[in-house]
């Protein structure tokens, strides 16, 4: 049965003539060949036989770190080079950026810098006004007043009558200067105190002096304060200064309470007035230092001297006998 199927399958063609022209290669069979055989038969593979499904299980992958290894054939000189030349590439780009942003950041200042200002302005005026000015000894005008001067150094000089003054000053290109000048002279007077207290002397909270002295104010009104920590007193008081007087002011103070007495008794004398023989009881006397004076015909004399304030009435006694 192979065979006929074999021979039914490769029937042999006529032979033909290879030398003609029209002849097809991929036809050019010859079936007498040894190659003409039958096929050998497809061998047998048995069925499949299905099996269970098995998971693969495969042990973690490891992963080495990768090390960056210098090629064995590239000398350290050559690896200086390239980095060398990367340096320096990237140097120049940088350069070649900032002198660009150089070139446009001078840009706009270039061209205002080819306006030169070679002079500037004063505008002076004065207290009071109508003062003459002169700018380095040449007469300008009078105040207000306002001027062109070059660029530099000057010295200005107002007058208004009696006061006169100078001062420097520097002009800048395309800038103005501005002044303006008391010449109002500064009129002072003093005041002084008739006062048996030594107080402290303040206005609006700022301080003086005190009126054992004399004290120098500027003409006008002036409202004084004094006060006496230790005697625990304070007064106001309103004084006038004229320019170059001197303004004298009393001060009267508030009088205090003292009892004095003695063992076993002695004439008093208060400040070398003599009071009489103890007991002495509320005496009225100023606030402030007083001195006291015990005499015995036969005991002698003591001294004392007390501080009268104008919180309390105030007691002291002198005892003989120690």
């Amino acid at each position: 049965m192979a065979g006929i199927g074999a021979t039914r399958i490769f029937q042999p063609e006529p032979r033909r003539d290879t030398n003609t022209q029209d002849a097809d290669p991929f036809l050019a069979f010859n079936s007498e060949s040894a190659e003409a055989v039958a096929p050998a038969p497809a061998p047998f593979v048995p069925p499949a036989v299905e099996t269970p499904f098995q998971p693969v299980i495969r042990p973690p992958l490891k992963v080495e770190p990768y090390k960056l290894e210098q090629p064995p054939n590239l000398a350290p000189i050559t690896i200086g080079l390239c980095i060398g030349l990367a340096g320096i590439a990237t140097a120049g780009v940088l350069y070649f950026q900032l002198g660009r942003q150089q070139a446009a950041a001078t840009r706009p200042a270039a061209r205002a810098a080819g306006v030169v200002q070679t002079h500037g302005t004063l505008t002076v005026d004065s207290r009071p006004g109508g003062a003459t000015v002169r700018v380095n000894g040449t007469l300008q005008g009078a105040t207000p007043l306002s001027v062109t001067l070059p660029i530099g150094n000057h010295e200005i000089e107002l007058q208004n009558g009696e006061a006169r003054r100078k001062l420097p000053l520097t002009i800048a290109g395309g800038e103005t200067v501005s002044q303006i000048i008391d010449l109002q002279p500064v009129q002072t007077g003093f005041v002084t105190f008739r006062s048996p207290l030594t107080m402290r002397v303040s206005e609006g909270g700022r301080a003086l002096g005190v009126t054992s002295g004399k004290l120098a104010l500027a003409a006008g009104r002036h409202d004084l304060e004094l006060a006496s920590t230790t005697l625990d007193y304070r007064t106001r008081m309103t004084v006038y200064i004229t320019p170059g007087q001197t303004a004298s002011v009393s001060v009267d103070v508030p009088q205090g309470s003292v009892s004095i007495n003695a063992i076993p008794w002695a004439n008093v004398w208060l400040d070398g007035r003599p009071l009489g023989i103890t007991p002495l009881a509320n005496l009225k006397v100023a606030i402030g230092s007083h001195e006291i004076v015990w005499r015995h015909p036969t005991l002698g004399e003591r001294k004392r001297t007390v501080q009268v304030t104008a919180r309390a009435p105030v007691r002291v006694g002198m005892d003989f006998s120690q």
